[in-house]
């Protein structure tokens, strides 16, 4: 009678296992989704700011004294040829004054009440990443090769610039080698799978697309008392990486699942 009992109670636990097995599953993918959506965030913003900063930079050559359109050309060829200068624009003094004229119409106007109606030319040099990180002594070698050309930069924009493309490549590559070593483990685990059925493993799989979609949410919770989340929504992230963050949070709850270690 109690053998019988006990054959009666299996089947009533074995759901209440899975249950449980199912919700550490979902807490703990839960976890990893939550820190896989910050980096995104975190990458997306990172991605803007680089865009921004190196948009904004420039290196500055003003032209002392006179020299003829022939001179400023041939300057112009020659510093296009190095190799990290990107971009080279020639500025005459019209052309600057003009320049000056759009972004700030109050200091034109003052430069032509105290009778400088005329600015230095001047070249406007994009950089590479290369000569960013190392500005001061490029921009000692340009002195010192031009000795007619005079620089002007702000030192703290390219410093800025430099260590925003560092964090950003470097996170960049930190969650690469994360996600690497997690689909080596799913490998491992599929290669050697347990003695469970599919119908356990797409039980994980849910767990995991559901943690993944409780991420959502729980970023959506943080976001909405701004009152700009579609603008934050937009600003830091994309339907295609949301997309991949639950298809990896799937594969997880599925590779879990097959672990058998819960």
């Amino acid at each position: 009678m109690d053998d019988f009992l006990e054959e009666k109670k299996q089947p009533a636990q074995a759901p209440r296992h899975v249950f449980r097995l199912h919700r550490r599953l979902f807490l703990l993918v839960f976890a990893v989704a939550v820190l896989l959506q910050s980096l995104v965030f975190v990458d997306m913003r990172l991605r803007d700011y680089y865009k921004e900063l190196d948009g904004s930079f420039k290196l500055i050559l003003t032209v002392s004294g006179q020299a003829d359109n022939a001179a400023l050309e041939q300057m112009g060829e020659s510093l296009n040829q190095k190799e990290d200068i990107t971009a080279v624009r020639l500025f005459s003094p019209q052309d600057a004054l003009e320049a000056v004229k759009r972004q700030n119409p109050q200091l034109t106007e003052a430069l032509l009440l105290m009778g400088k109606n005329k600015m230095p030319a001047y070249f406007d040099l994009k950089l590479n990443y290369k000569a960013i990180n190392n500005i001061r002594p490029f921009v000692d070698n340009l002195a010192t090769e031009y000795p007619a050309l005079t620089p002007h930069y702000n030192a703290q924009h390219a410093a800025l610039l430099f260590y925003t493309g560092l964090c950003s490549k470097l996170l960049n590559l930190a969650v690469i080698f994360a996600l690497l070593l997690f689909l080596a483990f799913m490998f491992l685990v599929e290669a050697y799978p347990g003695g469970r059925g599919r119908a356990h493993y797409a039980g994980g799989a849910v767990s995991g697309v559901l943690a993944g979609l409780a991420s959502c949410v729980f970023f959506a919770v943080l976001v909405y008392p701004t009152g700009f989340l579609a603008e934050a929504a937009a600003q830091f992230t994309t339907p295609g990486r949301q997309l991949l963050m639950l298809a990896f949070c799937g594969l997880f709850g599925w590779t879990l699942s097959k672990w058998q270690k819960f």
